[in-house]
């Protein structure tokens, strides 16, 4: 007989609370994820699994002078700094983002490292084709204009933006101000002037394209900077967060351990008075189980070398981009753009926070499960499949771009290219169960809403939504015949039903949810 994939979810009425072994949290009509345990107190026959994007090839790659390390377009190795910083950084940060205020895509991205470079800029209609529209001042490049010049006091001289180029870009829409606010959009970068100055700076905008400084152009924190600097609005607590690189060791190059600094706002969000008013809340690295060491040192090879922080439904994600760390330079003339390489390369992880501070590493970044896989032998995607700033969701998909390259760190040379996969609606993780029948209890919750939909993969099974009480006890009208069995359904907002009652006439009480699987993926649910 083909077997039948179940899922009941179960509800709980508000009793005794002493008798409950697990404790009542706050869900509201939040969509909850499956990223973690913050919902569930059991799992029978039910795996956590890690979702994979689907790769749609390459958007964007260098066409501009601006583009090349040496001004000129070229065909060839064109794409990376390399361990001796010999060719362009095509694309080595970019910040990818749908703007809602002009209902298209947008896209700033670091363009070299050759002096004069920075912050280009490009935009799209459908997020495939792009544009790169020459918005500077002097109408010749698509890189972004300030309003003075960038001070950087460098043996007793200032030097001018325009003799330094711009590193570690990240540039954000703020959520917490409305479009047309001088401050919507902001940038957060350091001046690449060859780790002299690795300090974040911080500027703002009103349209994206012509900024300004705060602080002046100055410094707002200490070393060092020199990945991705991004500031961030964190919705939960109502702050601005800024995060940054932290160096442990060697200060960059061979032997460095690379690491992460999180800051929060202490001067009540005012970064125009109070721009290098930023208290560290944590600064960590990666400390994988895999305890391999680089070559003649006691430094792991394992590392985290940027780390974007996004957040999503109620959850940040650290997109964990992981470096196989080296300490051999690849020799110029002794590229390899066909193989594969196990080491200087890097892909990236989701990993989850409820508050942004500390993450869990294990169920994808440990295992070496990444979001998006680097490519086979001669693939231009082979050696780097590098994280954005931003992840986009978008017609009910996760549009994920990221930096492609055909070497390793240390090759000097090299092929950029920014690409796209794309990520089914909540696809980060999900609950997934087999043949065997399985279970998913959730902790209790007080109903805030009138109907429940599920982001649910059952096209090969069935599942059936029950409402038990607090002590896990059935309730008679949602639950057993009264709980429709569903057969074949892949719906993202599925609402399932019962044959006696509605949602509704739960409002207020505090219930579970119990989700019985056989042969489907959970993604997510939601009281409305």
């Amino acid at each position: 007989m083909k077997s039948i994939l179940t899922l009941s979810v179960a509800f709980i009425v508000l009793g005794d609370l002493s008798e409950c072994c697990a404790e009542q949290i706050s869900v509201g009509q939040q969509k909850q994820l499956f990223a973690d345990d913050f919902i569930i107190d059991s799992l029978t026959n039910v795996t956590r699994k890690v979702g994979q994007a689907t790769k749609h090839g390459v958007v964007l790659e260098p066409t501009l002078p601006t583009d090349f390390q040496t001004g000129k377009v070229h065909d060839g190795p064109d794409g990376g700094a390399g361990y001796e910083f010999g060719e362009s950084c095509f694309g080595w940060f970019f910040s990818p983002h749908w703007d809602e205020s002009k209902q298209m895509f947008r896209l700033w991205y670091m363009s070299s490292k050759r002096p004069g470079s920075g912050v280009a800029y490009a935009e799209s209609k459908n997020g495939l084709n792009w544009t790169k529209p020459l918005v500077a001042k002097d109408g010749k490049s698509n890189l972004i204009n300030w309003d003075a010049p960038l001070p950087i006091l460098r043996h007793g001289k200032s030097m001018d933006l325009l003799d330094i180029g711009l590193d570690g870009i990240t540039v954000t829409i703020d959520p917490s101000l409305p479009f047309g606010h001088a401050e919507k959009y902001k940038i957060a970068f350091y001046p690449n002037m060859g780790g002299q100055d690795a300090r974040t700076r911080l500027g703002y905008s009103a349209d994206g394209i012509n900024w300004s400084f705060y602080n002046k152009g100055m410094p707002v924190t200490g070393r060092a900077a020199d990945t991705n600097n991004q500031i961030h609005w964190n919705p939960l607590t109502k702050k601005y967060l800024l995060h940054c690189r932290q160096d442990f060791a060697a200060g960059g190059g061979v032997g460095e351990l690379r690491g992460v600094r999180i800051m929060e706002h202490a001067k009540g969000n005012d970064l125009m008075n109070h721009p290098t008013a930023w208290k560290t809340l944590r600064t960590f690295v990666l400390d994988d189980p895999d305890k391999s060491q680089i070559s003649g040192t006691n430094i792991p090879v394992y590392q985290i070398h940027t780390f974007p922080m996004w957040y999503y439904e109620g959850i940040w994600f650290g997109l964990t981009d992981v470096l196989a760390a080296t300490n051999r330079p690849v020799p110029e003339g002794q590229q390899d753009f066909f193989k594969r390489h196990e080491r200087g390369v890097w892909e990236f992880y989701m990993s989850p926070s409820r508050d942004a501070i500390h993450y869990d590493f294990s169920v994808a970044t440990y295992p070496r499960k990444p979001l998006i896989p680097r490519g086979p032998d001669g693939s231009f995607d082979k050696d780097c499949a590098r994280p954005p700033s931003n992840i986009i969701t978008h017609n009910d998909e996760h549009w994920v771009y990221y930096l492609a390259t055909n070497e390793r760190w240390g090759a000097r040379k090299w092929d950029a290219r920014l690409a796209l996969a794309k990520l089914r609606l909540d696809g980060f993780f999900y609950l997934q169960a087999g043949g065997q029948a399985g279970t998913v209890e959730t902790k209790p919750f007080e109903i805030e809403g009138d109907t429940l939909e599920l982001n649910i993969d059952a096209h090969r099974g069935s599942f059936k939504v029950e409402i038990l009480d607090e002590t896990g006890q059935a309730l008679p009208a949602f639950s057993g015949a009264n709980a429709k069995l569903y057969r074949g359904h892949d719906r993202l907002r599925l609402q399932p039903g019962w044959k006696q009652s509605s949602l509704g006439s739960l409002k207020g009480q505090t219930v579970r949810l119990r989700f019985t699987l056989q042969n489907t993926k959970l993604y997510a649910f939601q009281i409305r």
